[in-house]
């Protein structure tokens, strides 16, 4: 499995975990691995299995193809941790208020287009 492919699970992973005040302990036994084996995992160091992932993604209420979407595209630990943040929040919210919110961030965003 091509390092990149690794990378971006782990990171993904690790983003999603952190958003939800999760700890690798918490992970590691929900999935029923070692702290060590998901520490592995969020570093990049090891490629989980199918059934890993399945769980890994249960347990993270990720879907599992979100771990591998724009797997080309490199993003920093720091834009991972905030999009899975973003994530959270957002399944939180109301209808309503998730639109509230996404026009606030195309807002943002169209602003920044203009400045740069």
């Amino acid at each position: 499995m091509a390092r990149d492919l690794k990378q971006t699970i782990g990171l993904r992973m690790r983003a999603r975990r952190l958003a939800l005040n999760l700890t690798q302990e918490q992970v590691a036994e929900a999935i029923d691995r070692t702290v060590e084996t998901v520490s592995n995992i969020e570093r990049g160091r090891v490629f989980p299995g199918l059934d890993t992932l399945d769980q890994i993604g249960r347990v993270l209420n990720l879907p599992l193809g979100a771990l591998f979407e724009s797997v080309e595209t490199s993003v920093s630990p720091r834009r991972a941790e905030l999009q899975a943040r973003l994530l959270v929040v957002a399944d939180a919210l109301t209808d309503i208020d998730l639109e509230i919110a996404l026009r606030q961030i195309e807002v943002l965003a169209q602003g920044r287009e203009r400045r740069g």
